[in-house]
């Protein structure tokens, strides 16, 4: 089939042949519900104009697995397992099954995760990368199935490439902004080392607090002890920050354990902002304010995009941000000082 850059979309080409968008799609595709006489035509038609949209092309001779992969960053972090319901749901809805895995943010093991799901003739990929523009080389390199990158940083994403996530600006300025306004003037950030996505939001953050005329001040750190440990001794200093917005709530639960091991109470001492709105974070003592994502949603849209371009189907916003929502509970506080 000729390749081309210029080709009609699914649309233009039902337009030249005369039928529904619906009719070429199940055509290309092998799905039933069309004769083998219009199956042929449309083929016919298609390999003429140099329609190769998505995935079409591929699927017209290549057998399907009925079998979705996906990829997460870290199953201790309960946020994952709404992604899993979210997209094993969808999934199932449409005839597909899911493998899982987690790269428990180990670049090589995620690498090895991608290469044994590409052996496995998975129809398509979901993946929380740690670095979305390696994932997508590695992926590129090994199949040529559709991807979809979930909760990946903005510089990984190209009109090529499908991506879902939370607004990461919407984020860090609802949390800032309710920190700010409360009169905090010492605010730090707490993320993950080595996340391209943890990279972006602290640019953001620095971004935002040089606008405010406020030094920023972050802390990067791996493991639950290494961070405890971290933040335990940036809030033993006589600056110390009296407010800290964390990149998940697991990081949030660190900080309370930190701020336990230096005597500070939240939030009359320190002020912490979370990041998924687990369901446990309301159970908190005191409950959490964070910013609440929908994980659920963004496994189910990763989903149903990959099914999408797996049937030649136009993608409708094929780059997402999602809206999220900062839920306000008891551990922010005016400053004490």
């Amino acid at each position: 089939m000729r390749r081309t850059s210029s080709g009609p979309t699914l649309k233009e080409l039902a337009a030249i042949i005369g039928i529904s968008p619906t009719a070429v799609s199940m055509a290309l595709n092998g799905r039933p519900g069309v004769s083998d006489e219009l199956r042929e035509r449309v083929r016919a038609v298609a390999e003429e104009q140099g329609y190769l949209p998505n995935f079409a092309a591929r699927a017209l001779r290549v057998e399907r697995s009925n079998m979705l992969g996906l990829i997460s960053r870290n199953l201790s972090n309960p946020g994952y397992l709404r992604l899993i319901d979210g997209f094993g749901g969808a999934a199932e809805e449409r005839g597909y099954q899911i493998l899982v895995g987690t790269s428990d943010l180990d670049r090589s093991r995620e690498t090895n995760l991608i290469r044994a799901m590409t052996n496995r003739r998975l129809d398509g990929l979901a993946i929380a990368p740690i670095d979305g523009q390696a994932v997508l080389a590695t992926w590129q390199g090994e199949s040529d199935r559709p991807l979809v990158l979930v909760n990946s940083a903005r510089s990984a994403r190209s009109s090529s490439v499908m991506s879902i996530r939370g607004d990461a600006f919407q984020a860090v300025r609802s949390a800032l902004d309710h920190l700010l306004e409360l009169g905090h003037r010492r605010i730090a950030l707490l993320t993950n080392a080595g996340l391209s996505s943890a990279s972006e939001r602290v640019s953001l953050f620095r971004r935002m607090m040089k606008a405010a005329a406020l030094p920023s001040r972050v802390i990067s750190a791996g493991t639950a002890d290494e961070t405890i440990q971290r933040v335990a001794r940036a809030l033993a200093k006589d600056d110390r920050p009296t407010a800290v917005i964390t990149d998940s709530d697991l990081l949030a639960h660190h900080v309370y354990d930190a701020a336990i091991e230096t005597g500070l109470r939240i939030p009359h001492d320190l002020s912490v902002v979370g990041h998924d709105d687990l369901p446990t974070s309301h159970l908190l003592g005191p409950a959490l304010t964070t910013v609440a994502v929908d994980r659920f949603e963004i496994g189910r849209q990763a989903a149903t995009m990959l099914i999408a371009a797996l049937n030649g189907d136009e993608i409708d916003r094929p780059q997402r941000e999602l809206p999220v929502e900062l839920k306000i509970r008891k551990s922010t506080a005016r400053p004490a000082d």
